[in-house]
């Protein structure tokens, strides 16, 4: 008897595990298939100061090294750069830290030419900046009394404006592929093809 009970509730087990429906499988990541764009460095030409600059003002910077865009063009280094002020706030009483951000647009070559360069916002830091606040330290402000003077320093101070200084190395992919999106940002480690001199054309 008891052989037949545990036969009969092996059975039901099996039978349990045959009707616990399995696992749904990983939907994988299709591998990114765009080839990389290409990307350098250029250097601000001016400092840039949260208290002085407006939203779309306009800035200059120049390029770093020499770098070839994926039609070919090639942007020598020193060429100079156009781009704006995206996004800007002013230092304020409270506190309150300035902010600083800029987006770049296009070189100028020596023809007149213009090639297109974007922010490499996947691994630049530098352009964006963030001022410092003039805050009294905020333990203070849990201490009885002091609290109270803590407060009234905090809302009379500014905080600090925001500073993009000049010569600031910004990362920015270059040509029209990276900004209509058919390129990808390198990978870590990846290098870019560096920019040769063409070959001279053979005399007749």
């Amino acid at each position: 008897m008891n052989s037949a009970l545990r036969f009969a509730g092996a059975v039901a087990a099996v039978s349990a595990l045959t009707l616990v429906p399995a696992a749904p499988a990983r939907s994988q990541t299709p591998p990114d298939v765009r080839p990389p764009c290409m990307r350098t460095l250029v250097a601000v030409e001016d400092t840039l100061d949260s208290s002085r600059v407006k939203g779309g003002e306009v800035f200059k910077f120049r390029s770093v090294d020499p770098v070839r865009a994926a039609d070919g063009t090639v942007v020598p280094p020193g060429t100079l750069g156009y781009g704006v002020i995206s996004n800007v706030q002013h230092a304020d009483r409270g506190g309150r830290p300035g902010y600083l951000a800029i987006e770049t647009r296009f070189f100028v070559l020596p023809d007149g030419k213009h090639v297109t360069t974007i922010i490499d916002w996947a691994t630049d830091e530098g352009s964006t900046a963030v001022g410092g606040t003039a805050n009294a330290p905020y333990l203070l402000g849990l201490i009885p009394l002091v609290g109270y003077a803590v407060g009234g320093y905090d809302a009379m101070h500014h905080g600090k404006d925001a500073t993009i200084p000049k010569g600031t190395r910004v990362k920015v992919l270059v040509g029209d592929d990276a900004a209509l999106g058919s390129c990808r940002p390198p990978a870590a480690g990846e290098t870019v093809p560096p920019v040769t001199a063409a070959a001279p054309s053979p005399q007749p």
